[in-house]
């Protein structure tokens, strides 16, 4: 056991310390390089090696990972605001955002947008990218019948800039007054082609808005204060660009339905990329409804948010979850 032992700790500290890699290490002492590997395997198990993140990102790190597992999402993205207000949560939000889009974004996609000041926010942090043939689009209508911006053409058009790509208008209102205006519209060949580029798109991204005053189609004047109770009493939770949604993620509102000019939330479970964007305790219950309804594979929030979601996925007697992500432990790549 002491050679076991003592060839354990070589080649652990080889690996560790003087950073040679599996091969080099076999090269070095003479095996194979699954038995390297086999070795390094051991001198975890056996708690001659312990791995510890000090990064202050782990916590973070940690929370992400959670969230994938708890909710089955392509990638969690968690971040920490400077400070718990709600300026601070959409800026870091936009920020992480924009660096996901700039890693992820690929020659010939399409990518469609909401607007949104969360999602204006990430506009903001956009960085250029030496990506080819991108096109820019319009998730839903976004005229407003407010003074409120809703900074949807700056969105379009500063993303399509930075991307190198073309921006393309849907130039509608989310909500019309009556169905058939809304039919009118669509018939139209330039909102049609806008419109149906949207529901083509691979990449969507979009902010996940909860059912109260601070939303953005209550800002811009979609929704009034009768409309917002009436939809909490049916039961409604949320809205991913004007489409409604309850806690289980079932769609819901058909008569607003009817007159709203955006994709259907079917249409974001098919999309390679559907990103939800979305921080802030009020909001839990809407990412939630979101989250269960599969519209976005990924989700980017910050982490007070993250934490209150990651409460309520495992129910049971204790509150507890499967698995403790503070206890989970970063295995260093092989």
């Amino acid at each position: 056991m002491g050679d076991d032992a003592r060839l354990l700790a070589k080649v652990a500290t080889l690996y560790y310390k003087s950073q040679l890699s599996q091969h080099e290490i076999a090269h070095r002492l003479g095996m194979s390089r699954q038995t390297a590997g086999r070795l390094l395997q051991r001198a975890r198990d056996l708690g001659i090696v312990h791995v510890e993140i000090r990064s202050p990102l782990s916590y973070a790190s940690e929370l992400e990972w959670a969230l994938e597992e708890a909710f089955g999402l392509a990638e969690a993205v968690v971040v920490q605001p400077h400070a718990d207000t709600d300026e601070s949560i959409k800026e870091a939000i936009g920020k992480a955002t924009a660096e996901f889009v700039q890693r992820r974004i690929k020659d010939n996609d399409i990518l469609a947008l909401s607007w949104g000041t969360t999602v204006y926010q990430c506009a903001l942090h956009m960085q250029p990218t030496r990506t080819r043939n991108v096109t820019v689009v319009e998730l839903n209508g976004s005229l407003n019948r407010t003074s409120f911006p809703t900074h949807a053409e700056y969105v379009i058009h500063r993303m399509a800039e930075m991307l190198g790509g073309k921006p393309v208008i849907l130039g509608a209102p989310m909500f019309v007054e009556r169905p058939d205006i809304r039919a009118s519209l669509l018939s139209d060949s330039r909102v049609a082609a806008a419109f149906e580029l949207a529901c083509q798109s691979n990449f969507a991204l979009f902010g996940i808005g909860d059912l109260s005053e601070h939303s953005s189609p209550y800002k811009a004047g979609f929704v009034d204060e009768e409309t917002l109770q009436r939809l909490r009493a049916e039961g409604i939770v949320g809205d991913i660009g004007g489409r409604f949604y309850d806690a289980q993620g079932n769609p819901r509102a058909p008569d607003l339905a009817e007159r709203t000019i955006a994709v259907e939330l079917s249409n974001l479970r098919a999309k390679a990329l559907s990103v939800g964007l979305a921080g802030g305790l009020r909001k839990v219950d809407a990412i939630r409804g979101a989250l269960h309804g599969k519209y976005c594979n990924v989700l980017i929030t910050d982490e007070q948010t993250a934490s209150a979601l990651l409460e309520r996925a495992m129910p049971g007697p204790t509150g507890q979850r499967r698995r403790d992500p503070g206890k989970h432990t970063t295995e260093p790549p092989r």
